[in-house]
């Protein structure tokens, strides 16, 4: 039996969102529907699903004129997004420690730290692997609101970790990551809050350094539809 149109719009948004993520698909890049469907060896209505789908989410921009560009960065967003990750991983922290499970969390971040080690060169995976490490405090605290509010914050930071990300960096992460482990092995409150708005402000201050986005990638092709 064939695949349902509705099952090949969702095997088509991971995909597409994958190649924005990913930074396949470069911020400001014009995409078009057919192009997609060939790659993806699919019709185009289930691309077109995917793309609206994407569009409501704010990774693409459907034009008037019916271009397709992927998203941009905003400094602002950018700026609007962080504060609300730091927001959320600060409390989940301060959780961690009122319910006495510190030492649950530092021994799973400090596996993800093992398996990003040997990920060197595998930059999105090491991205990937990077939100499983932080969201590791809301699994262990187990509050599902908060758990759905980190999920929605963490491809944003997939992607932005992917803009923000140099060759030295890959040895940085895991050394800020080792500290705010040892200081949750210690339970020490003050040292791992420290410790981990010091990696989030670095990320942040990677982002602003490289002055991502914003680069006029030109042109705009009309969609066929």
């Amino acid at each position: 039996m064939p695949d349902k149109p509705d099952k090949l719009a969702v095997v088509a948004y991971d995909r597409i969102k994958r190649g924005i993520l990913s930074l396949e698909y470069q911020p400001g890049t014009v995409l078009q529907e057919r192009a997609l469907a060939g790659e993806l060896n699919m019709s185009r209505t289930p691309v077109r699903e995917a793309v609206q789908r994407l569009a409501q989410q704010g990774w693409l921009k459907i034009s008037a004129r019916k271009c397709l560009n992927v998203r941009e960065v905003n400094f602002d967003e950018m700026r609007q997004t962080f504060q609300a990750r730091s927001l959320l991983e600060l409390a989940v922290l301060e959780m961690l420690f009122t319910c006495g499970r510190t030492a649950e969390a530092a021994e799973q971040m400090k596996r993800l730290d093992g398996k990003m080690s040997q990920l060197e060169g595998q930059l999105f995976q090491f991205i990937v692997t990077d939100q499983m490490f932080h969201a590791v405090p809301f699994h262990v605290v187990g509050n599902k609101p908060l758990l759905r509010f980190w999920q929605t914050v963490s491809d944003e930071m997939i992607w932005y970790g992917m803009l923000a990300m140099t060759p030295f960096r890959y040895s940085d992460v895991l050394a800020e990551h080792g500290k705010v482990v040892e200081a949750l092995r210690l339970g020490k409150v003050r040292l791992s809050r420290q410790s981990l708005q010091e990696h989030l402000n670095i990320t942040e201050q990677m982002l602003v350094t490289n002055d991502v986005g914003g680069e006029d990638r030109g042109g705009c092709h009309e969609l066929e539809v």
